[in-house]
């Protein structure tokens, strides 16, 4: 029973418990409601005081339009579009086909087949206007077989003259004439750049037609450069970039193929190509979008590649040739100063140094030598390369990368610097003056770093050991050109004795981080065959002794510094306080090593006898024991002072075992007494040093 009468209690707690949440449920509701018809009024009143506020400030500054994105497509609608032009080509290519098995057969004359294909091509043109006017089927297809309908009509004409002799040739001139005009007015109408692309290159076939026709190269020529100019046209009103490239090397194309036929008019077509560049070039400056890289890369390689052409065309023309140059400086430096006025700075480097590229174009035809052609092409490799470094050209970057690196390890593996002045010698100059500015160029505008790629080593690393072995490389040359013979190489090795103390004393972010270990390995090699050499001529004798010391200071050098904290210590600090000790250490076997090599030279070449040198050996033996134990004592360096120790007791056997049946009594007097002078100093700092321990 008292449990019936708690369940009873709990049950009715709980009910009252849901009675009260319905209520607050309610009055939230309600509340809700009451909120949602307060904001609308606050929102009416708000906006008119944003607008007074917003007043001045809308009219001082007027709003721009935004810029229309450009449409993106997949690759799948891509896919889809380009299907009709497919199809259109196969469609054409049956076509042809076709009338070729019939012809073969014998079933139509050559006439029906020529007047098959005109029909065709109304019939192609008329389908393509049908479906427009009717607004049936896509814009994508009717645009497909207004090309193929140009397309059959054009090779039918071509064909009907040239193969089956059906049509007059001014009959079919005609024609293609007609044709042409149609092509270019549906490209101006409709302004499709892929129709217009088409109708360049076909309709650049017409002076195929005109060369079989043996018309004049000069007519051939005006009717390529009239019908680009027409082009233009179109491409400037639907701004078609890919067409205006393309027209520009396919007329190109044309000039230049018919030129082969045609010697006695070189002057005319290199002329003509320079008219095609000029109207590329209005044309190009009317739609270029500023910094557009892509584009600025295309220019520069047409621009060299006419450039070509012209030199190629008029090789043997040497005023022709220099006047078109010439004037190809002139339009260049037109453009210049258009850009310049536009401000755009990544036109203005490329046009300036198309500019430069060009005037020492002209420079070469001057007469000059094979060495100066050298020079200029790698100028004009350097001055691309400088300009796709800097604007991050990538294209660009690689190819005049590519040729400057090859000119650049030509001269300097092959060029001579006999005589002194003259031009192999100046390239190779100005090739590492280039390599130089080229390093300055790379640093100021390299790409900034990526922290998900962290590289081992940067440009800084590399690019300062490839100085200083072309550096090294140059006194080579300059030691085997213009020193004596019997001084030769004397030069090199003092240059890697001190570019290896430069390289130590300059700063480590100038040098970066494997120059430092380069230096030092090419100055262990040096050090090593000087070591080895024993025989010099007997005039270079004393050279050799200085070259031969100045290895010796240099590395004693590095050592007091060290000991000092000075500027070698400073820049690898981290390097010798850790291993100064063990520097010290092979520094010292290294110099009595040195010391040997260098009292057994002086006496082979009779600057010292036999005596002499072997008492300088055993004093400089107890000179480095005096010098390891006083700096061992100095910091404390226990291995460094055992050397000291042992460097004394391999004096003292020397000198017993050897020294004494070596030397007689008055040389062997002398040295030991000032060998036991020595010994007396160094025991009693060692005793002094143990006492006050």
């Amino acid at each position: 029973m008292e449990r019936d009468s708690e369940m009873l209690e709990r049950i009715a707690a709980l009910e009252q418990e849901v009675r009260s949440l319905k209520m607050e449920v309610q009055h939230l509701k309600q509340h809700v409601k009451i909120e949602h018809v307060v904001p609308v009024k606050r929102e009416q009143v708000k906006p008119i005081v944003r607008e007074k506020k917003s007043v001045p400030n809308t009219v001082a500054v007027p709003r721009e339009d935004p810029i229309p994105e450009k449409e993106k497509r997949s690759l799948e609608d891509l896919f889809t579009r380009a299907l009709p032009r497919i199809f259109t080509v196969i469609l054409v290519l049956g076509v042809l086909w076709g009338l070729k098995l019939v012809s073969d057969y014998g079933f139509l004359s050559d006439s029906v087949k020529i007047i098959a294909g005109f029909v065709v091509s109304i019939g192609l043109g008329a389908c393509a206007y049908y479906m427009e006017k009717k607004e049936k089927g896509s814009r994508v297809v009717a645009l497909s077989l207004y090309g193929g309908a140009f397309i059959v009509g054009i090779l039918t004409t071509a064909a009907g003259a040239i193969i089956y002799d059906v049509l007059s040739l001014y009959v079919a001139l005609i024609f293609a004439l007609i044709y042409i005009v149609y092509g270019v007015f549906i490209s101006y109408v409709k302004g499709n750049e892929a129709l217009t692309a088409l109708v360049v290159f076909t309709s650049l076939l017409l002076p195929y037609l005109l060369e079989y026709m043996q018309f004049s190269g000069v007519i051939i020529g005006i009717f390529v450069v009239l019908l680009f100019a027409v082009v233009q046209v179109v491409i400037l009103k639907h701004t078609q970039r890919r067409a205006l490239y393309i027209g520009t090397a396919f007329s190109v194309l044309a000039l230049a193929v018919v030129s082969i036929f045609h010697d006695e008019r070189l002057v005319f077509f290199a002329f003509a190509v320079i008219t095609v560049f000029s109207l590329f070039l209005v044309s190009f400056l009317r739609l270029y979008s500023s910094n557009s890289k892509l584009h600025a890369s295309l220019l520069f390689t047409f621009t060299v590649i006419l450039l070509s052409l012209i030199n190629g065309i008029l090789s043997r023309e040497e005023t022709p040739l220099l006047i078109a140059l010439i004037l190809f400086f002139a339009i260049l430096a037109g453009a210049l100063y258009i850009v310049f006025k536009r401000a755009d700075r990544l036109l203005i480097d490329m046009f300036g140094t198309l500019s430069a590229i060009v005037l020492l174009n002209i420079i070469t035809q001057l007469n000059i030598s094979s060495e100066m052609s050298l020079l200029l092409m790698i100028v004009v490799a350097f001055g691309g390369l400088v300009v796709a470094v800097k604007h991050a050209i990538l294209f660009m970057k690689w190819v005049k990368g590519i040729t400057f690196s090859l000119l650049a390890f030509f001269v300097l593996m092959f060029y001579e610097l006999e005589p002194f002045f003259s031009l192999q010698h100046l390239n190779i100059v100005l090739v590492i003056a280039m390599l130089v500015v080229l390093y300055k160029v790379l640093l100021q505008y390299k790409a900034a770093p990526v922290e998900e790629k962290k590289r081992f080593y940067k440009l800084e690393d590399i690019y300062p050991c490839l100085l200083y072995l072309v550096a090294l490389l140059y006194v080579w040359k300059l030691d085997w050109a213009y020193m004596p013979q019997h001084y030769t190489t004397f030069l090199a090795y003092s240059v890697i004795a001190f570019a290896f103390a430069a390289v130590l004393v300059v700063k480590r972010e100038i040098v970066g981080q494997f120059l430092p270990w380069l230096a030092t390995t090419v100055y262990g090699c040096a050090g090593l065959v000087l070591l080895s050499t024993v025989w010099v001529d007997d005039r270079a004798v004393i050279v050799a002794l200085i070259v031969r010391i100045l290895y010796f200071a240099i590395l004693w050098a590095i050592v007091a510094d060290a000991w000092e904290q000075g500027w070698i210590y400073k820049n690898y600090k981290t390097f010798f306080s850790k291993y100064i000790e063990q520097l010290t250490i092979a520094s010292m076997i290294i110099s009595i090593i040195w010391i040997f090599s260098i009292t057994n030279f002086m006496n082979f070449h009779d600057l010292i006898n036999w005596s002499s040198a072997v008492i300088l050996n055993t004093v400089f033996i107890f000179i480095f024991a005096c010098i390891s134990l006083f700096l061992a004592a100095k910091r404390s360096y226990s291995n460094l002072k055992m050397v000291g120790i042992g460097l004394l007791f391999f004096g003292i056997i020397k000198m017993i075992f050897f020294d004494l049946s070596e030397l007689d009594i008055l040389i062997r007097s002398i040295s030991f007494i000032i060998i036991g002078a020595i010994g007396l100093v160094i025991s009693n700092k060692l005793l002094g040093k143990g006492k006050d321990e």
